[in-house]
């Protein structure tokens, strides 16, 4: 039996001093450390960070990184064109937006920061990304733990439009319990996959307190899949032979499909847990009305940004009035991308998400690799379920999905690359 190696258990290995930590290994974690808190904002509850901080400062920071960084590293940056591609056509979105002020500023503060996020996460070693992902998640976990233990208001969501009784759940200095429950989720994704030792089980039991304590309807289907998930790929591979194998997935397929129809019947009383309604606290007319405003506008959408903001355009004051009441947003990722970005969009998107998708697929087939693919098996069945009834398709988890491509991507890169051999005298003793 051949062992593998396991992201941390590569960290933990001597350097030598040719491997010394340089400059830029210190600088690039921060980048990605700096785009999750500038994203995620677990900390808006206590203190906003300036509009520069994401136009301005995270681009210049980056690239002065990139600045900074080995030659030889800036050449294995593997970029994903699909990514640029829809980059590209978000941006091209201001010429049609509906609010072309509101569609600047998200051009401005959300573009550069994606494709320097994929130029610098491309330089990092793939065990580095994981390490750095892991170590913010953690800080950003324990955190949101206390606060929420501590500060009354990070135990209460803000009120939403529509809904009059007080939604109780830890969201620690989150805006909202739905986003510490959704990171969280993503986070456990990371941990499940990719810690190994004994900080395992702690950083599971942290990821699970404030998904469950969140009491977000959005990260309990993402717990729910995530994990149903994980304990079927940890039977499967529990099994010696190929034919129990078959037979177990077989199984678990069977037990998801009777758990969908099961769930569905019981449907109101879970959701009576989470405060909910059969209209889903109001989704199903936000998605049904919405439905009409994108057949007017099917192909392009209404801009990258130019619906749902302080200052509504006349076409969402008319799509608030249909549905009764002030919305924040779409409430589901597929719709909300065909509102903003039109069906082209969507295409590309989709794109983005299926390189993710055969790139994860490459890394399972690899033993020694197959950690990198899990999380990204985990992150992109989280990611669709929770779309669900969240727009995830955008910043900041387009981020995530970038910086899973750019890993994978490096993976498969690093083993297609054709050895190198020294020249005599180069070096080389005699």
């Amino acid at each position: 039996m051949t062992a593998t190696a396991t992201p941390f258990q590569d960290l933990a290995r001597p350097r030598s001093q040719s491997q010394a930590l340089t400059l830029a290994d210190i600088a690039a974690p921060c980048v990605l450390a700096l785009y999750v808190v500038l994203k995620y904002a677990p900390f808006d509850l206590l203190v906003h960070p300036p509009g520069l901080s994401s136009s301005v400062v995270f681009p210049a920071f980056g690239i002065a990184v990139l600045v900074i960084t080995p030659a030889d590293r800036l050449a294995r940056i593997p970029v994903s064109f699909v990514v640029i591609a829809f980059a590209l056509w978000l941006v091209m979105s201001r010429l049609w937006s509906v609010s072309e002020g509101s569609t600047d500023f998200m051009i401005r503060s959300e573009v550069p920061p994606l494709l320097v996020l994929m130029l610098v996460a491309g330089t990092m070693q793939p065990e580095r990304v994981v390490k750095s992902l892991v170590a913010v998640s953690t800080a950003i976990g324990l955190w949101s733990l206390a606060t929420s233990l501590v500060l009354p208001k990070s135990r209460a969501a803000v009120m939403e439009a529509g809904i009059e009784e007080p939604q109780l759940g830890f969201r620690g200095t989150f805006l909202h319990k739905n986003q510490l429950g959704i990171f969280m989720v993503f986070a456990l994704c990371l941990v499940l996959a990719a810690v190994h030792g004994r900080a395992r089980r702690w950083l599971i039991v942290l990821c699970l307190v404030l998904i469950i304590g969140s009491r977000s309807a959005t990260a309990g289907s993402g717990l729910g899949a995530v994990l149903f998930l994980w304990f079927s790929i940890s039977a499967i591979r529990s099994q010696r032979g190929p034919r129990e194998r078959s037979v177990l997935f077989l199984v678990s397929l069977t037990s998801a499909l009777f758990s969908i129809v099961l769930a569905l019947r019981l449907l109101p009383s879970l959701l009576g847990i989470y405060q909910k309604d059969l209209t889903f606290s109001g989704r199903t007319v936000i998605w049904r009305e919405s439905l009409h405003v994108i057949a007017d506008r099917p192909l392009q959408g209404y801009g990258f940004g130019g619906l749902w903001i302080p200052d509504p355009p006349n076409i969402t004051l008319e799509l608030q009035r249909r549905i009764g009441f002030d919305a924040a947003h779409a409430h589901n990722g597929t719709i909300a991308m065909l509102l903003e970005v039109g069906i082209v969009g969507l295409v590309l998107f989709a794109l983005v998400f299926f390189r993710a998708a055969a790139l994860t697929t490459y890394a399972i087939r690899r033993p020694a690799k197959a950690d990198y693919g899990r999380w990204g098996l985990l992150t992109l069945t989280g990611l669709i379920l929770m779309s669900l009834s969240e727009p995830l398709f955008q910043v900041p988890h387009l981020g995530l999905l970038v910086i899973l491509i750019v890993v994978l991507a490096r993976i498969r890169n690093d083993e297609a690359a054709p050895r190198r051999r020294v020249p005599p005298g180069f070096g080389a003793r005699p």
